[in-house]
């Protein structure tokens, strides 16, 4: 994971902690999901494998984050990391609405935004 700069995290969840970060070569802002692997006697857990699985299919998409690679590497208690590495977006729906209600004097979303919005997400989910 040297090939990364973290700059900030984003995010935290269940499944892992998100950070933005530089690629020291090229310079790309990338999103960094560091999940930790849970070994079992086969070796990667089905699930995690499931994940990367999907996410590559649905990369495809444009609607759908896109899944640049993943990196493997151990903690420096030698336990299995897992890194997912994303394309960065400065923003989600959630945080878009979000800000627009904190908005001193919030309205409502212009009819063609939300369609847009709907549009987007009908085609990620039908991806």
């Amino acid at each position: 994971m040297e090939k990364y700069e973290k700059l900030e995290k984003v995010g935290e969840g269940t499944y892992g902690t998100v950070y933005k970060a530089k690629d020291k070569e090229s310079g790309e802002v990338v999103a960094l999901k560091k999940t930790r692997l849970e070994m079992d006697e086969e070796g990667v857990p089905p699930t995690a494998l499931r994940e990367v699985s999907l996410l590559q299919m649905l990369s495809q998409s444009l609607y759908v984050v896109r899944l640049l690679c993943v990196e493997h590497s151990l903690n420096k208690h030698g336990k299995p990391l897992l890194y997912l590495v994303f394309e960065y977006l400065e923003t989600d729906l959630k945080k878009f609405i979000d800000s627009h209600r904190k908005c001193a004097n919030p309205r409502p979303l212009p009819p063609s935004l939300v369609q847009s919005f709907l549009y987007q997400l009908c085609k990620g989910v039908a991806h």
